[in-house]
This record gives C-alpha cells, sequence and structure tokens, in this order.
C-alpha cells in the first residue's frame, strides 16, 4: 500500500477515536447526527476505479471486497464509506456537507429500497450546490432509511475530512455568513496589499513591498483553497493550492527581516529567516508538481517563520520597542489557527469539529490588519525620531554658532597675546644671547690665552677661578630656561621631606650675605618666634625661590640693606624678602611675573638678567603649596612675600629665642671635599664624548680607581664579558646601542654589577624609568664633583664589603610598579572588551619588558605566550587563556594579607620562587602557631615570649604582615598569659583565619608557575 510505513508510524502514535465497527455500513437516525461531524464513526474503503453499484442491497458485500482506507493519507486515492440514515424528524431537505479538506470530487449517491441509485457531484473540480462549498442536497421522507455512499476521488487530501448532516435552512443561513465572513477577509487581503504597494512605490522602503506581496500571495492562495477562481469562471487554480502559500511564506520572513532591523539587532535569527524564506522559494516546484507534498513543506516552513517571528516579537517588546506589541498580538491571531491546522494537515492532531480553514482565514486577515497598525506605529516612531532630530540639529547648530563666535573672540585674544608674547620673546631671545655670549666670551678669551700662553703661570689660577665662575653663571641661565619650560610642561618634581630651616636660612645669609658685604650693603635675618626647628618641604626648590629673590634684591639694590624676616603663622611660613633698592613702578608690577619681561628695560641693561627669575620663583612657591606676592614704591625699595603650606614632623621642637638655634647648623660652609681611595676596584667607563669620558675617568683615578673606558654599549659588553667590574657608569645617549640598551642585555647575562646611568635627563619620570630598567642610580650632567664622588664611595663601599645595594631602593619602585601593573592590567581588561588587540599587545609587551626586573617574571613570563597572538590578531587565541593569565596576575599581586613587595625582595626579587614555598611555609607558621598556642596554655611565660618571638620572625620573614602585626598585639601580653587568654585565643584564630585565607586562595585560583 502507498505510503504504508507513513500511515503504521501515525496509527502507532496516534488514537483517533475510531469506534470498532460490527458492520461495513453504519446506521444513524437524522436526529442523533445533525449538525455532527460522524466522519471518525465510518469505515473507509479504498476502490480504486471500481464502479459502484446501482442498488441497495449488494452494497454491503461489494464494500468487503476492498481493503479499508486510513482517511489521514494526504496522497491521491479513491475512496467511498457508506452509512445509513433513518429519518426520525418531520424534517425532509438535507444537505451533507463533507468539510475542513480541499478535494478534488465528492460524489454522494442516495439508495433507497429497491430503486435504482440517484447521485450528485460536487468539489474543487464541479460546479456546487452552495459557492464555496461541497456537498449534496438529499431528500429522505419522514420515517424512511435511506443509505448514502460518499465517493471521495482526488490527487490531493488537505486535511481529515468531516462529514456533518444539516437540515437545508441551517445550511443555506451558514453558507451566506461564511461567504459574506470570506469576502470580507479577500476585501481586507487586497486593500491592505494594494495599499501597501502604493506605499512601496512612493518610499521604496522595502519593508512595505514584502508586507505587500506577502499579503497579496495569501490572499491568492486562500482563494484558491476556498474555489473563489473557479466560483469565478477565471481559472482553475488546482496547481495554485500551496505555491501561494509558500510565496507568502517567504516574503513574511523578509518582512520580518526588515520590520525588526535584524541585520543590525540579530544577525544570526536574520540569516534564519533569510534561510526560511530561501527554503520556500526553492520548493516551489515541488508545490507546483505535487500539491499533497506542497501541503507538508507549507506546514513545516509556516510555524517555523510564524514560531521565529513570534519569539523576536517579544524579545523586541521587551526591549522597549513599541511596534512589537502590535506584532506579537498579530502573530499569536495567526499561529493559533495556522499551527492547529498544520498539525492537523500533518496528521498529528486528530480532526475537531470546527472549520479550521475559516479560522486561519479570519487569523490571517487580523494579523493583516494588525500588522498595518504596526506599520503605522513604526512610522510614527521614525516620524518622531526625525522631528526630535531636527529639533537636535537645531539646537546644535546654534549651539555651534555660538561656540564659533566666542571660538572666533577666543582666537582674536590668543593671536593678540600670541603677538605680544612673540615680542617678548624676541626681546628674550636678544638679550638672552648677550646673557649666554657674556660668559663664553670670558671662557673662551681667557681658555685661549692660556692655551697660546698668553697668561703667566703667575695668573692662571686667578683666570681659572673667572673661568670657573663664568662656566658657573651660565649653569644657571640654562638651569633658569630648563626649569621653566619644566614647568611649562608640568613636569618640574617636588620631593618634601624634612629639613633643618635655620640651616637653609644660614646658607642663603652666607652666600648672599657675603656678597652683599662686598657690594657694601647689610644683610640680615630676622626671626620673629616662635618657629620650628625643622619644616617638611622641597629644601632645594624653597633655596632655589630665596636665591633668586635675594639675587634680584642684591642686583637693584645699590645703597641700604637687604633683609629676610621669616614668620610663622597658623598653617603658613611667611619669608619676605625686602631691599632698599630702585623699587618698581605700578605698570610694571602687572607684568613682573612675566617670563621674559623685565620691570624696567633701561635698568635691566645696566644690571644684566634673563628675566626668568621672579616667574620661575613664583610658580615654585605655587609648587611648594604656596604664592609669592609683591609690593614696592619706586625709589624707596620692594618687597616680596613668600608663603609656603608649614608641614613639620611630628616630633619637632620650636624655638623661641635666638640663642636657642644651633649656630653650627647656621653657617654651614662647603668644605673642600676629600676623596677617598679605593684599592683594588674596577669601574667600566662608558661615554661616547672623549671630553666628558676624560673628565670622569680623572676624577676616578684621583680616587686610586681602575677605569676602563669605552665609546659605546658594544664596546661596554664586550670589556664586560672580558673582565668583572665593581661599577659601572653608562652614558643613555651613545650611538649604535644606548646606554638603556646595553644595560637590558647586561642585566640578561645575569650580571648584577650595579650601574649608574650618566644622563642630562632629569625629569622625574624619566629618572624612574632608568631604575625601573634596572639602573641602580643615576648621575645628572654636567657632573657636580661632590655628588659623583658621594654616589662612587656609597657603591664601591658597599661593593667591597659584599652589602646588598637595592633592597631599601627597590622596595618603594616594586610597590610602585605593583600599582602601574594593575593600571596595565586594567587597560588590557578593557581593550579586551572592545577586542582591540593593538592596544593589548602594547600593554603585553611593556609588562614582558619590566616584570622580571621587579621579581615578576612569572608574570612577564605568562604575557609573552599571549604577545605573539595579539600581534597577529589572533583573537580566538586569546579567547581561550586572555581571561586565565589576567586572573593569575591579580593572584600574584594581590595575595590575602601578603605584602607582595616586600615579599619579592626577601626572595631575592623572585616572586615565582616565593610561591612555590608558600604552601610549605604555610605549614611552618601553623606549626609556629600551634607552639605558641601550647605555650600559651601551660603559662609557660619564657617559653611563650620565644614561640611567639619566633613566630613573628618568621612571619616577618615571609611578608605575612596582617598575621605579623596581630602578633605585635601579644607580645605586651605574654608575661600574662592566663589573665589574657580570651585574647591570646582570639588573636591566634584571626592569624589561623589568615593563613586559611591564604591557603584557600592558593587552592582555588590555581596558581600556576
Amino acid at each position: 500500500m502507498k505510503s504504508a510505513i507513513y500511515y503504521i508510524l501515525l496509527l502507532s502514535l496516534f488514537s483517533f477515536g475510531l469506534k470498532a465497527q460490527d458492520t461495513l455500513i453504519a446506521h444513524f437516525s437524522a436526529s442523533e447526527i445533525s449538525q455532527r461531524d460522524i466522519s471518525q464513526q465510518l469505515v473507509y474503503f479504498s476502490i480504486g476505479r471500481a464502479e459502484i453499484p446501482h442498488y441497495r442491497e449488494p452494497l454491503e458485500e461489494w464494500l468487503g471486497t476492498f481493503e479499508q482506507h486510513n482517511p489521514n493519507d494526504p496522497f491521491k486515492n479513491r475512496y467511498v464509506t457508506a452509512f445509513e440514515i433513518y429519518n426520525d424528524t418531520q424534517n425532509e431537505q438535507w444537505f451533507i456537507y463533507p468539510s475542513g479538506s480541499v478535494i478534488e470530487t465528492v460524489q454522494v449517491s442516495l439508495y433507497s429500497q429497491h430503486t435504482p441509485v440517484e447521485s450528485s457531484v460536487s468539489g474543487l473540480n464541479h460546479t456546487n450546490s452552495y459557492p464555496l462549498h461541497y456537498g449534496s442536497k438529499l431528500n429522505i421522507r419522514a420515517g424512511e432509511t435511506a443509505t448514502l455512499l460518499m465517493v471521495f476521488d482526488s490527487d490531493f487530501f488537505f486535511a481529515p475530512i468531516k462529514i456533518v448532516l444539516k437540515t437545508e435552512e441551517r445550511m443555506l443561513a451558514s453558507v451566506a455568513s461564511h461567504n459574506v465572513i470570506l469576502f470580507i477577509c479577500f476585501g481586507i487581503y487586497l486593500a491592505l496589499g494594494l495599499y501597501n504597494l502604493f506605499i512601496y512605490i512612493v518610499m521604496r522602503d522595502t519593508q512595505y513591498l514584502f508586507y505587500a506581496l506577502s499579503t497579496l500571495f495569501y490572499a491568492s492562495a486562500w482563494a484558491a483553497i476556498f474555489g473563489v477562481f473557479e466560483y469565478l469562471n477565471l481559472f482553475s487554480a488546482k496547481d495554485w493550492l500551496m505555491p501561494g502559500f509558500l510565496l507568502g511564506c517567504a516574503f513574511s520572513a523578509f518582512f520580518q527581516i526588515e520590520f525588526f532591523r535584524l541585520n543590525l539587532t540579530a544577525k544570526r535569527t536574520m540569516l534564519f529567516l533569510l534561510v526560511l524564506g530561501c527554503l520556500c522559494l526553492l520548493a516551489l516546484p515541488i508545490a507546483f508538481y505535487n500539491q499533497a507534498l506542497g501541503l507538508i513543506i507549507v506546514s513545516i516552513l509556516t510555524t517555523a517563520v510564524l514560531l521565529t517571528g513570534l519569539s523576536v516579537g517579544l524579545v523586541a517588546w521587551k526591549k522597549g520597542y513599541k511596534p512589537a506589541r502590535y506584532f506579537v498580538l498579530a502573530s499569536l491571531c495567526v499561529i493559533i489557527p495556522n499551527v492547529v491546522g498544520n498539525l492537523l494537515n500533518l496528521r498529528v492532531l486528530p480532526s475537531i469539529n470546527v472549520d479550521i480553514y475559516l479560522l486561519g482565514f479570519i487569523g490571517i486577515a487580523a494579523d493583516t490588519v494588525i500588522l498595518a497598525f504596526a506599520l503605522a506605529e513604526k512610522m510614527r516612531l521614525v516620524n518622531l525620531r526625525n522631528s526630535q532630530l531636527k529639533s537636535q540639529l537645531k539646537q546644535t547648530v546654534e549651539f555651534r554658532t555660538q561656540a564659533l563666535r566666542e571660538a572666533n573672540q577666543k582666537l582674536a585674544q590668543s593671536n593678540q597675546e600670541l603677538i605680544e608674547a612673540n615680542s617678548a620673546k624676541d626681546y628674550f631671545l636678544a638679550n638672552m644671547s648677550h646673557e649666554i655670549r657674556t660668559p663664553l666670551t670670558s671662557i673662551i678669551g681667557y681658555a685661549d690665552g692660556m692655551l697660546l700662553g698668553d697668561i703667566d703661570k703667575a695668573e692662571q689660577e686667578r683666570v681659572t677661578s673667572i673661568i670657573y665662575q663664568n662656566g658657573a653663571h651660565l649653569l644657571r641661565i640654562i638651569n633658569d630656561i630648563l626649569d621653566l619650560s619644566k614647568i611649562d610642561a608640568n613636569k618640574l618634581d617636588f620631593k618634601s621631606q624634612p629639613c633643618h630651616l635655620f640651616s637653609l636660612l644660614g646658607q642663603i645669609e652666607s652666600v648672599v650675605g657675603k656678597r652683599a658685604k662686598d657690594k657694601g650693603l647689610g644683610f640680615h635675618v630676622n626671626y620673629d618666634f616662635p618657629l620650628p626647628e625643622k619644616i617638611i618641604t622641597d629644601a632645594t626648590r624653597l633655596k632655589q625661590i630665596l636665591f633668586n629673590l635675594t639675587n634680584n634684591a642684591l642686583k637693584f639694590t645699590h645703597s641700604g640693606h637687604i633683609c629676610l624676616d621669616v614668620k610663622a603663622v597658623g598653617q603658613t611660613l611667611t619669608i619676605k624678602v625686602v631691599d632698599t633698592g630702585e623699587g618698581i613702578s605700578q605698570s610694571d608690577m602687572q607684568k613682573l611675573f612675566n617670563p621674559f619681561t623685565q620691570a624696567d628695560s633701561v635698568i635691566n641693561r645696566q644690571v644684566g638678567g634673563t628675566g626668568l627669575g621672579l616667574s620661575i620663583a613664583k610658580r615654585l612657591a605655587q609648587g611648594l603649596g604656596g604664592d609669592i606676592q609683591a609690593t614696592s614704591q619706586p625709589r624707596k625699595g620692594s618687597t616680596f612675600t613668600i608663603t609656603i603650606k608649614l608641614d613639620t614632623p611630628t616630633d619637632v621642637a620650636w624655638l623661641n629665642t635666638a640663642q636657642e638655634i644651633d649656630l653650627s647648623s647656621i653657617h654651614q660652609i662647603t668644605q673642600e671635599s676629600h676623596v677617598p681611595k679605593f684599592g683594588a676596584c674596577k669601574v667600566l667607563l662608558a661615554d661616547d664624548h672623549p671630553n666628558n669620558r676624560e673628565l670622569v675617568a680623572l676624577l676616578l683615578k684621583r680616587m686610586n680607581i681602575t677605569v676602563t673606558e669605552v665609546a659605546d654599549g658594544h664596546q661596554a659588553i664586550d670589556a664586560i664579558r672580558a673582565s668583572q667590574f665593581d661599577l659601572l657608569l653608562l652614558d643613555i645617549h651613545m650611538p649604535r646601542l644606548n646606554g638603556v640598551d646595553t644595560l637590558k642585555n647586561i642585566r640578561k647575562s645575569g650580571n648584577k654589577t650595579p650601574a649608574i646611568a650618566l644622563t642630562a635627563n632629569t625629569m622625574q619620570h624619566e629618572i624612574d624609568y632608568y631604575l625601573r630598567i634596572g639602573f641602580t642610580d643615576h648621575l645628572a650632567k654636567p657632573i657636580e664633583r661632590d655628588v659623583f664622588i658621594r654616589k662612587v664611595r656609597q657603591y664601591l663601599n658597599l661593593s667591597v664589603k659584599q652589602v646588598s645595594v637595592a633592597d631599601d631602593k627597590m622596595l618603594p619602585l616594586i610597590q610602585g610598579y605593583i600599582v602601574d601593573l594593575r593600571e596595565e592590567l586594567a587597560n588590557i581588561e578593557q581593550a579586551w572588551n572592545v577586542r582591540d588587540l593593538p592596544a593589548i599587545a602594547t600593554s603585553i609587551h611593556r609588562i614582558k619588558g619590566a616584570a622580571g626586573s621587579f621579581g615578576l617574571a612569572n608574570v612577564g613570563k605568562a604575557f609573552s605566550r599571549l604577545e605573539q597572538a595579539a600581534l597577529n590578531d589572533d583573537e580566538a587565541g586569546l579567547e581561550d587563556s586572555i581571561a586565565h593569565v589576567l586572573r593569575f596576575a591579580h593572584m600574584c599581586i594581590d595575595l590575602p594579607d601578603v605584602d607582595v613587595a616586600q615579599a619579592i625582595v626577601n626572595a631575592q626579587y623572585e616572586l615565582d620562587e616565593y610561591l612555590n614555598q608558600l604552601p610549605q611555609t604555610i605549614l611552618h607558621c601553623e606549626s609556629a602557631i600551634d607552639r605558641l598556642s601550647q605555650c600559651a596554655q601551660k603559662g609557660d611565660h619564657m617559653a611563650t615570649a620565644d614561640a611567639l618571638n619566633q613566630a613573628k620572625q618568621l612571619f616577618d620573614n615571609n611578608a605575612l604582615t596582617r598575621a605579623s602585626n596581630l602578633l605585635s598585639e601579644l607580645a605586651p601580653l605574654s608575661a600574662h598569659t592566663q589573665q589574657n587568654a580570651d585574647t591570646f585565643i582570639n588573636v591566634l584564630a584571626s592569624v589561623r583565619n589568615t593563613l586559611q585565607s591564604l591557603s584557600e586562595a592558593l587552592k582555588y585560583n590555581h596558581i600556576k608557575r
């Protein structure tokens, strides 16, 4: 039998409630079955092309010659069913109504006793008694029994057939109401379809095209199902039953993509709907060739499109997209009846006594109307958005017009300021040329005279002194220019630390007082007590301010005196520099602190100067948390008042009289530096400048140091391979291989010799960079003899004694680097969130290059595995490992209750080694705590104190800071353990908790080394 496996499967899975039949011809009374579906109570027989009997008598025997037929088979067949009707009513006009499916031919044969059969035909290919409805009229007299034989002949059967007996009156009313509903729905389809097609023609918005085509194709498919084309005598739509549904389904899928803009919001859903739409189009030939197969395909694809659309609509509605609510309502209107109809078509559900086709048709009509509202709502939102954008654009234009107007005004002002500044700089450069050339003239002239022998030996010492003084003056000029550039770039660093106030002021008095005395001026310092012995500030910058102001006063004062008035008021230290000099006019006071300008150019030409001193002094005072104010009267002198923030050490002494001042601290003078002698010490000096190299080598040789001189980094590396050195002096800017790269190569080879950077780069961030990459210290050029000797002595003494030089300096550097590393990790996480792989590669390179220098080689190694993937834009490669590496790095620097920086120092700058030993260390610590607890419980005070010291030493050695601090609380209590038993127990429990937390962190965070 055709499709036997299909039928057997359906019959085994579903029960349709068929009653077992004892006879081949069922018997009913008219009153019993009127308006009821009896299809499931009948027996069906497949008869092929056999002729039906002309009389009633052989009918049952004739039926027995055929095999029974499953009415759920959707494919081509010709089958019959027979039943008797006893008319137990007074009505004689009846109508047998086969419905719920699409059938090409339905033949109804009526048998009466001993009379020939009377037959009538209806169906898709025939003219029906009632428009758009199958069935035949019957005339059965009251009290008589008639036998009906129904023959169903079709190439397809869309759903299980329902068979209902109705009175002709009721049938007429049902047909009228059904047809009115049908044509109203068709009118809705055509009106909305054509209307949206016209909208598309005008607006060229494809969502309207897809909506119109979907509506029109669905309308044509339903018209073919109900036989509208045949009823209107247009053409036979037998082959158009399923293709219309496939086209409508395809354009419905395309409409959903456009309506929800799935190409932007949900690309996977868009691709799924595109596949469904294309499958609908690809299935068209099958639907034309075989309507039954087309029915199965249509049922599956339309269900998929409808359910996908419902899910998309719900998600969009949840996200606040208002048109989606109309779409969801429309989807429900069409899904409920049509999905049920599709399940009936697929024979998944049993036949039900409802005209599911009519309900499905009405549901799609409602869907079409509600979708029109959805499109209208979307258009309203688009118009509202356009209106808002237009309003925003107007506001933006007004704002930018105003901003442009203000910018033009500022530009005009800036232009004027630039003209003035340019004029001031021109004047400054002209004056600076004079200021620089003047000492250079002396330096070059006297040096030339000495080289040519024009100066007697008796005069050489005096001339040498003149050269030195002019060189120092030239250096001060250059330093002023550099300080101003640093201030302008906001890169001038301030280092606050305790300093002796009276010693600092004594240095000013010692230097400036002598020069004032030489000029015939008085100089004295007035102290307004009480004053603190020490203050916390940047002593170098404060001295620079005072030297600038006092030198300025000295320059413009020709008679009288200069004095410093010192006073502390509240949180402010006030120092006044008072002179009896030329004074300053009010017009010049306004530009007094501007760079490149001076108060009176005539006087300036008489006394010289760069015009930078007061500007630098004011900005330095602001950097110290204060300011400088000036008051003056022409020819009566000037007063410059410096105020800085007054910070003092906690244990500072406040002095009330001048007699309390330690005079030895005031008049500190620079003694000639004693040059230490270092026997058997070897220093490598790398500098490309021969004169600088010769000068440094001369100082070193005077210290009895063996010096190896090289001119570049490659020669330095070769020299280190050939010999061992106690100290390395490396110039930063060398040809071929600079000092930074040279040191990196040296450190990679495992050489730990102290190295000092020789550089003219003196900004703090540059110095910090040199220290981070492995330099032990730095020396600023030009080299000051005292500073040079002090630093060489420091590192060579340590070298001789074999003492580590880096721990106290490296600890704050490691702490600072850990802070930087956290920021770098945050940068990587942010870059990974937006998949910025170049930024990730840059951060990884920085971590890889620096981590090892601060004891975090394991972190650098972990990130080095990711660098190549980031450089190659290998997102998949990073996906698998970047989260783990970031978690590992955070774990390394955030070990609970551990001072990680101190741990690195204690572990000889190898955190990896510390982590390897940490599990065993935790066991030792727990044992130490157990021993301490036992001693305390026994009341043995000496043993308790000894155990406490040993435990604390163990915790300190392993940088377990919280536990160590907790043990410190027990030290005062160790002599009275029994009286303080509860405190001992609580503190030891807290210590155990810290160890447990650290152990859990190691266990659950999977630290891999």
